[in-house]
């Protein structure tokens, strides 16, 4: 018999039932002949005949379409929707920028005439609310061929374009849409952005956003004219509480977070700092002052490829109204205020913020790597970000792999690289006709092909149930935290149904790293018995091997199930982590001295020793934790990170390197 590939809904009532709407899809039943490609690329679709009587037809996933009477004159005339499931949406989803959203299903419409004959009304279910002012609908739309090329007869190059806005119904439930041509359609829920125009005049730019925010702009700061977007991005409830179960050590001593407020600029940097009015947060009205400076972190980013800062209080001038707070900054940038638990925590609420930043605008489904540097292991985490309650399954999954380098050297990843197997193809091509010493055109060609493979860059798409090989190569081996075998490679397997699951890994030195950084040590200690130096503590080695500049290096490498590079990352490890991390021992002591000389040096070091409460927060601690991020840092931004982590106060005492 033949197969309904997905039945409309059938009619209540008696003889008039619409039965002709069906259209059966299998050996036994007829397929126009221009619709065949499209219904062998979707599993969901659904082939309309709505005659000359026309009518209202459910579609996959949630959605109708009116067909008017008299559309669709000829018996043969057909309609064909294909809802896009988010394993198949490569190439049917424009790229989407940060924090937005595909919040309806896609669909795909094509005709046996290659044309719609009259305008069509679709709706459109949508699955996530928009939130105004802060965010909008966007309805987009690409012109598409019956056969699934792009159509540029249309009057369309084949790029997306948005469509005029539409209002949603009085619920934000659906979202109707005026069909005049065939291709697909889709809404994104985009946050809104407010142009503000500078010019070298400068002035005081009131935000329409907010009524509390304002830029101040003093004069000549900028050499030409040039436009900034402000937006303000709240924090996920449901994300905030991911990132608080999923990094409780980091984020404990965070209190609260105020929405990110966002100042985008691309043009050059400006000559004079400017001046920043925020609204001030709930907890900030009617406390005072000394108590809110204690405890507040304005923290700050400049461009995404840098990483978050806090800003000094002192020198940004920070001033305070009953409503508002003000402070100036160098450049602009994005800020967030931060309210930490308490005052002595502020500093290490300030490193546990670029995690509740990251995975407030992680994608659904979105593969993150991280790793944890601790004193006797380096973990590699995998972690796929959850799918809230609620929310819509991930429609374009992303594949982000991060790696640190201890403060020495920040490098970014390039997530698409072109397919292995399309380069080896033409090569081999390219390779067949050198050998048969073909000059003509088709060497040129197949040259010009090669070059065009290897610029491209392709979107990774990671389909549930897929499995990501990662690859270690370089000082450092790859080891499962429940194993004690290292090994080059070991598989990550992206599934939604177990997102909040994660998968650790131990980074293990080689034989040769830790051969290097011993014989390092015994260098450093034949220089101080050749200097005559007494090695009366162990403080002048270590502070020998801090200045040490000799780093390892380490390149990882993703691969898909069928062996295709999806990345490859090389990273740097410092001597002194690493040093820390081999848990190797400082010099031997020097030979007990006589009794008098040893009265002589207790009264010296009694001395000159410092309480423990004295001391700096840094003495002989290792931090615990160093960050992964996919951002390059200055070496000045790497130190004064470095030196951050480094000074911040910890809740329990830790034995010393």
């Amino acid at each position: 018999p033949a197969a309904v590939r997905q039945p409309l809904a059938k009619a209540t009532s008696g003889h008039h039932a619409k039965t002709h709407h069906l259209q059966l899809v299998g050996s036994e039943a007829e397929q126009p002949k221009g619709l065949e490609a499209v219904l062998s690329q979707f599993d969901h679709s659904v082939c309309l005949h709505p005659g000359r009587r026309g009518g209202r037809f459910q579609l996959p996933e949630g959605g109708c379409v009116v067909v008017p009477e008299g559309a669709f004159g000829r018996p043969t005339d057909a309609l064909e929707v294909a809802a896009v499931q988010p394993a198949e949406l490569a190439g049917f989803c424009p790229d989407l920028a940060e924090l937005e959203s595909v919040v309806s299903p896609v669909y795909v419409l094509a005709t046996s005439r290659g044309r719609l004959p009259c305008q069509l009304l679709l709706t459109l279910p949508l699955l996530k609310r928009p939130d105004p002012p802060l965010s909008r609908l966007r309805l987009m739309h690409r012109a598409e061929a019956k056969d699934g090329e792009v159509d540029i007869s249309e009057g369309d190059s084949g790029e997306w374009r948005e469509l005029p806005a539409a209002q949603p119904s009085a619920d934000d439930t659906f979202l109707t849409v005026e069909v005049e041509t065939t291709g697909v359609y889709l809404a994104l829920l985009s946050p809104v952005k407010e142009p503000v125009r500078v010019t070298p005049e400068g002035g005081i730019m009131r935000l329409r956003l907010d009524p509390l925010a304002s830029l101040r702009v003093p004069k000549n700061a900028f050499t030409e004219p040039g436009r900034i977007d402000f937006s303000i991005i709240p924090f996920s409830p449901d994300r905030m509480s991911l990132v608080r179960e999923l990094h409780r050590s980091e984020t404990q001593d965070i209190a609260s977070l105020s929405p990110m407020y966002s100042l985008d600029y691309d043009g050059p940097p400006c000559r004079r700092g400017l001046t920043v009015k925020l609204p001030l947060p709930d907890w900030m009205r009617g406390a005072e002052r000394r108590e809110i400076l204690d405890r507040l972190a304005i923290m700050s980013r400049q461009r995404p490829e840098t990483a978050w800062a806090a800003l000094d209080a002192k020198k940004s001038s920070v001033r305070l109204t009953r409503k508002s707070i003000s402070f100036e900054c160098r450049q602009p940038a994005r800020f967030c205020l931060l309210e930490a638990a308490s005052p002595q925590w502020l500093p290490r609420a300030a490193l546990g913020f670029p995690r509740c930043a990251e995975m407030n605008a992680a994608e659904p489904g979105e593969l993150l790597l991280f790793a944890a540097f601790e004193r006797r292991r380096w973990a590699l985490g995998a972690r796929l970000a959850p799918i809230s309650e609620g929310e819509q399954q991930p429609q374009q999954p992303r594949f982000e792999i991060d790696a640190t380098s201890a403060g020495v050297e920040w490098r970014r990843l390039e997530k698409n690289q072109p397919r292995q197997s399309e380069v080896q193809e033409v090569m081999r091509q390219l390779r067949r006709r050198r050998r048969e010493r073909d000059t003509s055109a088709a060497a040129a060609a197949a040259e010009a092909v090669l070059e065009e493979v290897r610029n491209r860059r392709v979107e990774v798409e990671l389909r549930d149930g897929a499995t990501v090989t990662l690859q270690m190569s370089g000082d450092f081996r790859l080891r499962h935290l429940g194993e004690s075998r290292a090994r080059e490679e070991v598989c990550v397997q992206f599934h939604r149904r177990f997102a909040g699951r994660m998968a650790l890994f131990e980074i293990v030195p080689t034989a040769r790293t830790a051969t290097i950084t011993s014989d390092f040590y015994d260098y450093l200690l034949e220089l101080a018995a050749d200097s005559g130096e007494p090695l009366d503590n162990d403080e002048k080695l270590v502070d020998l091997a801090g200045r040490e500049t000799l780093t390892f290096k380490g390149v990882i490498t993703a691969l898909s199930g069928s062996g295709e590079q999806l990345s490859n990352h090389e990273f740097t490890i410092g001597f002194r982590d690493l040093k820390a991390y081999l848990d190797l021992k400082p010099p031997p002591a020097p030979e007990e001295p006589s009794d008098g000389e040893a009265a002589v040096a207790a009264t010296q070091t009694t001395q000159n020793a410092k309480p423990a409460e004295q001391r700096p927060a840094w003495y002989r601690y290792y931090p615990r934790l160093l960050d992964l991020r996919i951002y390059r840092l200055k070496p000045e931004e790497a130190k004064q990170e470095s030196l951050q982590r480094l000074t911040a106060p910890r809740r329990t005492a830790r034995s010393p390197i």
